[in-house]
């Protein structure tokens, strides 16, 4: 267990930011998206727990593409340390090949009548990959429309708002 994780801070140390300053850059080396041209939705009404935009994904497509952003990042990673890894914290991967700060995964209640093939629900609830979701940290960091439809043409689907098992007091 301590390799894999001293492998993971080894991966993530390695990627640090360089000279960019941080009030004009993400740690990519890209232009933070600007307040004016986020992407513009309208926030669901308040629910007691945190609410998500993003895709429904499968735990192994989420732990396999993970391992082969790592593998493009990092091609002297060994396959072993770039599944551990992979599996350890997989959205860090997703964040450093698409740019965006506030991609992260959690599990979701299924929305009254939203079709969820079954393979994806797991004891009632979905994993998804969600952009962002409507705590202000989160939501204050949310990427640009360009940034979302790049996301979306490699999920092959639309994103869509759910609602967090865990209430939002676990979510900041």
């Amino acid at each position: 267990m301590s390799q894999r994780l001293q492998s993971l801070d080894g991966v993530m140390s390695s990627m640090q930011p360089g000279e960019a300053k941080q009030d004009e850059r993400c740690d990519s080396g890209h232009t933070k998206p600007s307040k004016s041209n986020r992407i513009n939705i309208t926030l669901p009404p308040p629910q007691r727990n945190a609410q998500m935009y993003g895709y429904y994904i499968s735990q192994e497509w989420l732990y396999e593409t993970a391992r082969s952003f790592l593998a493009k990042l990092h091609p002297d990673l060994s396959e072993t340390n770039a599944r551990t890894n992979a599996r350890a914290n997989p959205s860090y991967s997703f964040n450093k090949n698409f740019h965006v700060q506030s991609l992260s995964t959690a599990y979701a209640t299924l929305p009254p009548g939203q079709i969820v093939p079954a393979e994806y629900i797991v004891d009632g609830v979905v994993l998804v990959l969600y952009i962002f979701n409507d705590q202000p940290g989160s939501y204050d960091r949310r990427p640009t429309q360009k940034q979302v439809d790049e996301l979306t043409r490699f999920v092959g689907r639309e994103p869509q708002w759910w609602v967090d098992v865990l209430p939002a007091r676990f979510c900041r």
